[in-house]
């Protein structure tokens, strides 16, 4: 979007090539959704004829959720903005119209003056002129007249000419305007099938023995690949690992500053899943969080990994050096990048509802309560 549009949203007034612009960057947006939301529906159908995992298929459906939402605001704003232009061309044509009407009257008046005294106009300016000059002069104002008149003519036919443009694109804008309310009615059907198929899915997950023990085995899978990341990362170290008494973690052990504040929802060791509500071995705790708050480094480090992780959501993990890795998850969004140097307080992502927070030490967990600060 150019500065020249971003301006006139701020001022509120847009011209029609403004709209003309921001409606056509919303149906980009809208294609580009669309065509993710078909990916992920192809997606879903093949789960649903092929695949057995039930994580991988609850995952499919909350990301279905999230682009359909993100359709929906994209249609409100495409709604909005043809909303605009509707009202825009109509003012516009009742201005016309009204410019319209004002010309005929002229050229009404003029028409009814002429039928009385057209004929007469010319003897009239000759026999009352005193001489040849005064002749000339009142015949050079006749067809001054006579000009005036053939303009208000072609002004008339101009401006019939652009009303006739304006009822055509009011057309065009309110049969837009129809469907755009259709397809958000639609996406709003497919929402909620998507919410309701995501519910009866989780619901037998959590209700059915058989789904609930796969669901634990993936969970532990998950973990056990988790592990194996960690271990690889520690096996590609190449720097001597630093002695116990002088690496950071461990002289402030027990006074780290918190990842983020909020009640301890699952302590480390045997939990209940907060979402699939499986009993599994917790290598970590969950902190409970509003949604949107900044997940912060507790340590210097580097990033090591920074991308979506099965079971565990968008997860980053720190290298802290000396055989210390710092693990955050569940994210809402990751705000860093694989590569990257962090500090304490260096900002890593948004939560959710809740951050899952894990400390490994030579590649094992450890209990983070051990070391975190005591929260006041």
């Amino acid at each position: 979007m150019n500065i020249l549009l971003c301006f006139a949203l701020i001022s509120g007034t847009l011209s029609l090539d403004q709209l003309d612009e921001q409606i056509k960057e919303h149906q980009q947006e809208l294609q580009e959704t669309q065509q993710q939301l078909g990916d992920i529906r192809d997606r879903i159908d093949q789960l649903n004829k092929n695949e057995k995992s039930s994580l991988v298929r609850i995952e499919a459906f909350q990301e279905q959720i999230a682009v359909t939402r993100k359709y929906i605001g994209q249609l409100d704003a495409q709604l909005d903005s043809r909303a605009s232009e509707i009202a825009k061309v109509t003012r516009e044509a009742e201005q016309t119209s009204a410019k319209i009407a004002a010309r005929k009257q002229d050229l009404a008046r003029r028409l009814v003056y002429i039928y009385k005294y057209g004929l007469l106009l010319p003897i009239q300016a000759v026999l009352s002129a005193d001489a040849v000059t005064d002749i000339q002069r009142k015949m050079l104002y006749m067809r001054w007249i006579a000009r005036a008149d053939k303009n208000t003519t072609e002004e008339l036919a101009a401006l019939q000419d652009q009303l006739s443009k304006q009822r055509t694109r009011l057309v065009a804008a309110r049969s837009e305007l129809e469907r755009l309310k259709q397809d958000r009615l639609k996406k709003q059907k497919m929402l909620k099938n998507s919410c309701s198929s995501e519910s009866a899915l989780l619901k037998k997950v959590r209700t059915e023995r058989s789904t609930k023990k796969g669901l634990e085995k993936e969970l532990n899978n998950a973990m056990a690949q988790l592990q194996e990341l960690i271990t690889r990362l520690e096996h590609q170290r190449q720097e001597q690992i630093a002695s116990r008494e002088h690496h950071y973690l461990e002289m402030n052990k027990g006074h780290l500053p918190w990842p983020v504040h909020g009640k301890i929802l699952a302590r480390f060791g045997s939990r209940i899943h907060p979402l699939y509500k499986t009993k599994t071995n917790n290598r970590g705790i969950d902190i409970k969080t509003k949604p949107g708050t900044m997940a912060l480094a507790i340590a210097k480090g580097k990033i090591a990994y920074a991308d979506h992780f099965m079971g565990y959501g968008n997860m980053v993990i720190v290298d802290n050096n000396g055989g210390f890795y710092t693990l955050y998850a569940n994210l809402g969004q990751i705000t860093t990048t694989v590569g990257a140097e962090v500090i304490s307080g260096s900002a890593l992502g948004k939560t959710k509802e809740y951050l899952h927070f894990e400390i490994r030490k030579q590649g094992k967990p450890v209990d983070p309560l051990d070391w975190l600060a005591p929260q006041k």
